[in-house]
């Protein structure tokens, strides 16, 4: 089974709330990265879930789920994750997903449902449902139950044009920088002083020059007190 690098963070207010100091960041991790599974509320109202990964699970964490879900539910704690064991991960409602995070598997898995809505008929048509049970069935082949690689990702350019963000370029701008950081050696002193984010801009920049300006090097009778303070 390929090791599956999907994590969102739910919105406020949801009824996993309680035990989200249980995971770094509030993040939880996911199986999938779109809500795959399809189940019916009490008004008859479709509802996309998403599944929690519980291969990456603490046991404390486990528990917990098996419990709040329990709770909401007023069901049996134990049927609850007897449940969760046998298909696989709890099921959370897209409607508490406030974001999500995700790396090559993810990105390669969001490409392909990206994919899919390009080509496939319309949605809420049967033809269109047909065509998702297709897609999700794959899924399962290929990245659930299989063990699918998914191509590296070395820059942006890795990245489908669909799926970038500002945000995720910025973290890539970042990358060779932190990169070069770690490799040189550098002591903490360096690091909190902007030595070693200097030496490392010379290092991937190496057509232009970049320098720390020291601070005797102001002309501090350019600035007048009243200037600096008030």
């Amino acid at each position: 089974m390929t090791k599956h690098d999907t994590w969102v963070k739910l919105k406020p207010g949801s009824p996993y709330e309680p035990i989200l100091d249980l995971f770094a960041n509030g993040m939880i991790p996911m199986r999938d990265p779109f809500p795959m599974e399809r189940t019916v509320n009490k008004n008859g109202e479709e509802v996309a879930l998403w599944i929690i990964d519980v291969e990456r699970l603490s046991s404390i964490q486990f528990q917990s789920l098996a419990q709040i879900i329990a709770i909401n539910c007023k069901a049996d704690a134990v049927a609850v994750a007897l449940e969760a064991e046998l298909k696989g991960g709890f099921s959370v409602s897209h409607e508490w997903v406030a974001s999500m995070q995700c790396w090559v598997e993810g990105f390669a898995r969001s490409k392909e449902l990206a994919d899919f809505f390009e080509t496939a008929p319309q949605s809420g048509t049967v033809e269109g449902a047909r065509a998702f049970v297709e897609f999700c069935n794959t899924q399962y082949d290929r990245w659930i139950d299989g063990n699918q690689e998914p191509p590296p990702i070395n820059s942006i350019e890795d990245i489908d044009p669909r799926l970038r963000t500002p945000e995720l370029e910025r973290i890539f701008e970042m990358v060779p920088i932190e990169t070069a950081i770690a490799n040189g050696g550098f002591s903490v002193f360096d690091v909190i002083t902007g030595r070693a984010f200097t030496a490392a801009l010379n290092i991937i920049d190496p057509e232009n020059s970049y320098s720390l300006v020291e601070y005797d090097e102001f002309d501090n009778d350019e600035f007048e007190d009243d200037e600096i303070y008030e």
